[in-house]
């Protein structure tokens, strides 16, 4: 699934990213779930996929 932040203006793009890794990281340890910030977890044909940014 994929996780996203925002919209936010400046800087406070950073502050919003650090307080929503805390809480999904909070939420998955409750779940039993592994979490991974890696881009690519797994090894395999990522073309494409993983670290994008939209604007």
């Amino acid at each position: 699934w994929e996780f996203q932040v925002g919209p936010s203006v400046g800087i406070e793009a950073g502050d919003h990213i650090w307080c929503a890794r805390y809480l999904l990281e909070r939420i998955t340890e409750q779940a039993g779930v592994v979490l991974s910030l890696d881009p690519k977890p797994i090894e395999g044909d990522w073309n494409g996929a993983g670290c994008h940014t939209d604007y």
